[in-house]
């Protein structure tokens, strides 16, 4: 697939995708395919993204990593026809690009591209989109698992991560029989055990963490800001309380209250 296929087919923002092809069509990938192609190889991702940063050097805008970062997706679509893994599925998982932009333009006002340490995941055949959730074959002390992610456009509703859920299960032991008895985790703030006192007992928030089994309480973190309140600011001074769940994660945190990301794994 050409980069300006896969542009047009995940909408991703004419004034991005403006520059991206701009870049593209004066810029040699042969100098950065071994970085590209390491992508591919879990261990080792991180590493090719660092050498791709150096190969690429000022990159402002960002839009030199994006285009290389759409450009191993492109090339990965044929992986995607060889495993007859479903068009739905391929770019499902690409808007991903999309809706960072759109995440990040809401926060900042500014188009702009910087969720390429997440995006090495998409462009290197380790992380799908199926329905609402997104699943990603983790390697951890040698064995892999499926990390479990929520975009922020998902539909949260029971029913949905149900049909989520079950066409996972499918999708892995069809294209991964390996993976049969793979563990499901999920390691997010949506886990942490506190929001059970924030919301009702109905909510779609205590539905999917009751899904779980929580084996460490996690981390202290504020990226759950970021979704929250739509902002990166950690003043909770100025938090705003436009919904129930944003007034009392406000009070809690004004009084000295954390979030932890926790860990947990899918009940079976």
């Amino acid at each position: 697939m050409k980069i300006q296929a896969l542009c047009d087919k995940i909408q991703l923002q004419p004034e991005i995708k403006s520059s991206v092809i701009e870049f593209a069509n004066d810029f040699d990938f042969s100098s950065v395919d071994k970085q590209l192609k390491l992508f591919r190889n879990y261990e080792k991702m991180s590493e090719a993204l660092s050498e791709l940063q150096i190969v690429l050097g000022k990159d402002t805008d960002n839009i030199k990593i994006l285009a290389c970062m759409l450009k191993a997706s492109a090339d990965e679509y044929e992986i995607y026809m060889e495993k007859d893994i479903s068009d739905d599925i391929y770019f499902s998982t690409m808007k991903c690009y999309t809706r960072f932009i759109d995440e990040t333009f809401k926060m900042t006002g500014k188009l702009y591209f910087d969720r390429y340490w997440w995006t090495i995941r998409q462009a290197g055949f380790h992380l799908f989109r199926i329905g609402e959730l997104e699943y990603e074959m983790k390697h951890i002390d040698g064995d892999i698992v499926i990390g479990i992610h929520i975009p922020s456009d998902a539909d949260f509703s029971p029913s949905a991560i149900d049909a989520s859920l079950a066409r996972a299960r499918q999708f892995f032991a069809t294209n991964y029989p390996e993976l049969l008895n793979a563990e499901y985790r999920c390691h997010s703030w949506l886990l942490d055990s506190q929001l059970k006192g924030m919301l009702n007992e109905s909510s779609n928030i205590l539905n999917f963490q009751n899904r779980f089994e929580i084996f460490d309480e996690g981390e202290v973190g504020t990226d759950f800001i970021e979704w929250l309140y739509n902002t990166k600011s950690t003043d909770y001074a100025v938090l705003p309380e436009n919904t129930s769940l944003q007034r009392k994660m406000k009070e809690h945190l004004l009084s000295g209250g954390v979030i932890r990301n926790a860990y947990g794994r899918i009940k079976e």
